[in-house]
């Protein structure tokens, strides 16, 4: 539905490159989600056949395969990153003008590097398998891909300081947790560099080290749900968001 509305169902004159990047990232994560959920379907059906009608997909003893369970929940579970952050970057940058009092910074990288994140995502699931025995070359190009990821979400983080700089900032509630989301996803992105490399992976893998990038992630991704809440609630219903905490 969103993939279809999007290209064919524009408005006159509203061009790809005209679309707001919030709408970039929704229309990103759909295609992501209309190719990563039905791996994890597979996965589940096979464990589902295995735990009940006595298949050997996943276990070992009927000759089946256990690495096979991870591969295929990494080759879901890693583009499932991008399906929850790509939203949040999408509606940070949309924030992040609006309350600058600027057009974003590089409109077509912002978008071009969304593209890149959501094509890459596809290529690094390895690295959550660095200690599961895999060969080293192939530990060696999981590696490799996992640090190119790195480019397009820097060029993100480079263009929302871009926007930033020189405008009229208005520290408004949304403004704030769009702020916050930068500053998580700059943490936990900086963290998680280390991740990306075999050697250093193999000796923090299944420490907190190793947790705490994602939950830096996820953290940044609940600053950005609560900056749409407070920008687009008041605008789509006329009526401010108000919380205890608030």
């Amino acid at each position: 539905n969103y993939i279809t509305t999007l290209v064919n169902m524009r408005a006159p004159g509203m061009t790809h490159f005209r679309m707001p990047l919030t709408v970039w990232s929704l229309f990103i994560t759909a295609i992501l989600l209309l190719l990563a959920l039905p791996v994890l379907t597979a996965a589940l059906t096979m464990l589902l056949f295995d735990r009940t009608f006595g298949t050997n997909f996943f276990i070992p003893s009927g000759g089946g395969e256990p690495l096979l369970w991870q591969h295929m929940f990494w080759f879901f579970g890693h583009p499932e990153v991008y399906i929850l952050v790509l939203p949040a970057m999408g509606v940070t940058s949309d924030l992040l003008s609006t309350f600058s009092r600027k057009p974003i910074f590089g409109y077509h990288a912002m978008a071009f590097s969304m593209i890149a994140i959501a094509f890459l995502s596809w290529t690094v699931w390895g690295h959550h398998m660095f200690v599961s025995g895999m060969n080293p070359l192939l530990g060696t190009a999981f590696m490799m891909t996992t640090m190119v990821i790195a480019v397009p979400s820097a060029i993100k983080v480079f263009n929302w300081l871009g926007t930033l700089w020189g405008g009229s900032i208005r520290f408004t509630a949304p403004m704030l947790f769009a702020l916050g989301f930068v500053s998580n996803f700059l943490i936990g992105g900086l963290s998680g560099i280390f991740l990306a490399s075999t050697p250093v992976d193999i000796y923090i893998h299944a420490s907190f080290y190793l947790v705490a990038p994602f939950h830096y992630f996820v953290s940044g991704i609940l600053f950005s749900f609560f900056s749409s809440l407070y920008y687009f609630v008041p605008n789509m219903f006329g009526c401010t968001v108000s919380f205890p905490f608030s």
